[in-house]
């Protein structure tokens, strides 16, 4: 736009006039604005308007290109303060995606190394197991084979035991042939188990033991350095392994020579008796040693046992009138009270054909003027009961040939003098409970293989019919 020429005076003056009219407009705003009045404007001041006019309008030009100047100026600032906001925006981003690119790398080396070391560990593990089991199958094999050489050495040993022992048993079987020919033969002719057989040989190797240290006390008592009382202790244990045997081997061709060596263990027991009380007399053994020895050896008297003993002899036949039969299983001992005869002992011996010896009533130490009586069982016998001096019981018991021996009450009831009457190799069972309802379990069972008896319920009737008559 053009703007029209005017003289520098002129110019001046228009600028001042802007200048007033601007301030005057300033000044107008702040104040308010007097109420127009009209006046009328000379043609001079209408050109001077329209001069101011064109200032006006320069001015609103110039403020217009000002404001113009200004919003570019804004929007240049906006769009630089945009950009800037943009490349930073842009920067974060390329920050955050490096970072997590970094931190991607970063998860996949470790997931990567993670798989590398499982991976490291199954291998070592493989390894470890695979070593391990080749150890395990080298220490199988070698103690499998240690195993077998050890078999192998103990089969051999063994076969060399068996050789040695085999050679031995002969060695001593031909010893015990020479030494005790006549009981030789008696095992030999019987008809033995082979339990009985090994109880036997238990008993055969006792009688050689006792043999020898008899042999040896004898041959000390020829140099003077053996008293009497050894060679009797040594005798009476040697005729005992020897009676032991011969009631284990039962034979009617046997019969005189047991009761010839019965004589002769109780006649050496009945000397070793008196030489002790002689001891005793002479003060070489005190009471108690003297009743020691009184209950180990049963003191049997000699006037009324050995004429019966030679009359059996010579008529082949038990002096107490009892018949010849065959060993009993089983032979029960009792002392005289009420419960253990009437409802266990005599249901035994009436039911089930189980014979027993009643002792006398008195616990004490048995004497010769006691009594001991047997009751038969019903088949062996015909209820036969027998009478006799309890010196004599080891004699019969060893007679009878029991098996098992069932003794019913502690001692309290029953000395245990009586028990050293039961010859050596007899089994010895004890009842001794303190109720007799045990005793009556205990007994059912130990019947129950053989038997099979019912005792418990025989004993709990008879108790309920004593409590019915004592209630009546």
């Amino acid at each position: 736009m053009k703007l029209p020429k005017y003289s520098s005076v002129s110019l001046c003056m228009i600028l001042c006039a802007l200048a007033v009219s601007s301030f005057a407009a300033d000044e107008a705003a702040d104040k308010p604005a007097p109420a127009a009045v009209p006046v009328a404007v000379p043609a001079s001041e209408q050109t001077k308007a329209s001069s101011f006019e064109d200032v006006e309008a320069m001015k609103k030009q110039a403020d217009l290109a000002a404001d113009n100047k200004k919003k570019d100026a804004e929007a240049k600032a906006a769009a630089e303060k945009a950009k800037k906001e943009a490349e930073a925006k842009a920067a974060a981003e390329a920050e955050q995606i490096m970072k997590r690119r970094d931190k991607a790398k970063e998860e996949a080396a470790e997931k990567a190394q993670a798989a590398l070391k499982a991976e490291v560990e199954a291998h070592k593990a493989k390894k470890e197991a695979e070593a391990k089991a080749a150890e395990e199958k080298a220490k199988a094999e070698a103690e499998a084979k240690a195993a077998e050489e050890k078999a192998k050495a103990e089969a051999e040993a063994k076969a060399t035991a068996e050789e040695k022992k085999k050679a031995a048993e002969e060695k001593v079987a031909t010893a015990f042939e020479e030494r005790f020919p006549e009981l030789a033969k008696a095992i030999a002719d019987a008809n033995l188990s082979a339990e009985k057989k090994a109880e036997v040989d238990v008993l055969s190797a006792n009688l050689m033991a006792s043999s020898d240290a008899l042999n040896e006390v004898t041959a000390r008592e020829a140099a003077g350095n053996a008293q009497p009382a050894e060679k009797l202790e040594a005798e009476i244990e040697c005729l005992t392994n020897y009676t032991a045997i011969l009631a284990a081997v039962p034979s009617p061709e046997n019969e005189t020579l047991l009761a010839d060596k019965q004589l002769e263990l109780h006649t050496a027991r009945e000397d070793r008796l008196l030489l002790a009380q002689k001891e005793f007399e002479e003060g070489k053994i005190d009471s108690d040693q003297l009743r020691e020895l009184e209950e180990r050896y049963v003191k049997a008297d000699t006037v009324t046992e050995a004429e019966p003993v030679k009359a059996a002899k010579e008529r082949k036949e038990p002096f107490w009138g009892y018949k010849k039969h065959k060993p009993l299983p089983y032979l029960v001992i009792i002392a005289n009270y009420r419960i253990p005869r009437k409802v266990i002992a005599e249901y035994l011996r009436t039911e089930y054909d189980v014979p027993y010896i009643l002792l006398p009533s008195n616990p004490g130490k048995p004497s010769k003027d006691d009594q001991v009586y047997f009751s038969g069982g019903k088949k062996n016998s015909g209820e036969l009961e027998v009478a006799m001096p309890a010196p004599q019981l080891s004699q019969f018991i060893a007679y009878l040939r029991p098996e098992t021996v069932i003794f019913l009450g502690d001692e309290s009831y029953i000395n245990p003098v009586y028990r050293l009457a039961v010859p050596e190799g007899v089994r010895k069972v004890d009842f001794s409970d303190s109720e007799w309802k045990v005793n009556t379990a205990r007994l059912d069972e130990f019947f129950r293989r053989t038997l099979k008896t019912n005792l418990s319920d025989h004993y709990l009737d008879y108790l309920q019919n004593q409590g019915k008559r004592n209630a009546e």
